[in-house]
């Protein structure tokens, strides 16, 4: 048996990688984009093999062959970075969720293989009509990356009608762990500088975190049981209001930062206009639900998979705070 890694050196395929050769049994195939290991080479060995491939591209995955009792990760997606592209982010974004998603459907099909994991996003969401959001709550996106996690969800549920193939699709949280960055690159530096901190409203909103490591756990535990097809969020429990969050890390960090609450309605009006013109500091998608409740229901991961999660999102923001002050000294010392 081997699982196979689809965008494998991101974020959560290293960590699942990195689980998987805890576990010391099966195989592991790591695809992902020739680019992608010049950052995080893979060392092959007996049990660890790459492949240099991009899924969009018809016929990439043809060398690979499946076996009915193999898993597949599906974990490729661009990121999303505020103002790159400047333009056609649709289709930036669509190429690898919807046109990848269909090649490695059609591959597994040709192999005759039906154990999918796919990563979809809690994006898909938009603003919430319920608190916490539920499986069920109706597709709302705010922009291109959640309306192509959509468009691959929909391809998938077909598939699955079909029957060809058991899935089970994960929309986690937002992501943290030690090399993971994105829109806290922001927030650290300024808590390093001791330079104010805005917030996009008042701050009495929950921003829900999930460790990578939980992350990974959950797709070993949904390969453990077959990938049923189901659909998961993944988020922490008890998570706090944003301002409060960011009050006790300041004090942790000893940083002499101060959070400054703002009008949201004209902060995101600002945004907004520096978006039109590529240069606001944040994406629409992130700014956009930077004061709404996004905090996700995971009744139904705990009930099917025995998922919980095992970090706190102070204790989350902290380590990834850490990790990055660990990195500068590394840089610095270079």
């Amino acid at each position: 048996m081997k699982h196979v890694l689809i965008g494998g050196n991101g974020f959560v395929g290293r960590e699942t990688r990195r689980l998987l050769e805890e576990q010391g049994s099966a195989r592991i195939v790591v695809v992902d984009l020739p680019e992608s290991f010049e950052a995080y080479p893979v060392k092959e060995r007996a049990r660890v093999v790459s492949l240099h491939a991009d899924i969009a591209v018809p016929g990439t995955l043809s060398s690979l062959q499946l076996g009915p009792e193999d898993v597949v990760h599906h974990l490729a997606t661009r990121l999303i970075t505020p103002n790159r592209p400047r333009f056609g982010r649709d289709e930036f974004f669509r190429r690898c969720a919807v046109d990848g998603t269909a090649e490695v459907l059609k591959w597994m099909k040709a192999n005759g293989n039906r154990k999918l994991i796919f990563w979809s996003t809690d994006m898909v969401y938009g603003p919430s009509l319920e608190v916490p959001r539920t499986e069920t709550h109706p597709f709302r996106p705010f922009g291109p990356y959640g309306r192509s996690k959509v468009a691959a969800e929909n391809l998938i549920s077909k598939a699955v009608r079909d029957g060809d193939v058991t899935c089970t699709i994960f929309r986690p949280r937002l992501i943290l762990g030690a090399g993971r960055l994105g829109i806290f690159e922001l927030l650290f530096r300024a808590v390093d500088a001791g330079r104010p901190i805005p917030l996009i409203g008042p701050g009495t909103n929950r921003f829900q975190f999930v460790s990578v490591t939980d992350c990974a756990r959950a797709a070993l535990l949904a390969a453990e049981k077959g990938c049923p097809s189901a659909t998961y969020n993944l988020g922490n429990d008890n998570t706090p209001e944003v301002y409060d969050l960011l009050s006790a890390f300041l004090s942790e960090t000893g940083s002499s930062s101060r959070l400054i609450r703002t009008p949201a309605g004209v902060t995101k009006g600002l945004l907004r206009a520096m978006n039109l013109v590529k240069i606001a500091p944040m994406d629409p998608e992130q700014f956009e639900i930077a004061n709404l409740e996004v905090s996700l229901d995971t009744t139904a991961v705990k009930r099917d998979l025995g998922w919980t999660p095992t970090q706190s999102d102070n204790e989350l923001l902290l380590a990834a705070y850490l990790a990055y002050k660990n990195e500068q000294r590394n840089s610095d010392a270079a």
